[in-house]
């Protein structure tokens, strides 16, 4: 079984920044990668940062954590869609 983790190198220990199923005394084999990126935050963690925003810019940062974009939602559609949907808009015909 193979399963990819996130950890963090602090005064010569490797630690998970999240947990690990593993049971106690379990062997495993370590391979590293190593990234100059920023450990991936919860969604607890990055509901927080967002919510907590202060400034316009504060969010803007903390958006950019998202996952990113599906690549098939259109929100310019959707928001069509619900000015439609709402009666708020007739589309010419």
């Amino acid at each position: 079984m193979t399963t990819t983790i996130q950890a963090i190198y602090e005064g010569g220990i490797l630690r998970p920044i999240g947990p690990v199923r593993l049971t106690e005394g379990q062997h495993v084999k370590v391979t590293l990668e190593t990234s100059n990126e920023p450990p991936a935050l919860s969604d607890d963690e990055l509901t927080e940062k967002i919510r907590s925003a202060k400034t316009f810019e504060e969010w803007f940062e903390a958006t950019k954590l998202l996952p990113s974009d599906d690549g098939g939602y259109d929100i310019l559609e959707a928001l069509r869609q619900n000015r439609i949907w709402s009666g708020e808009y007739v589309p010419p015909k």
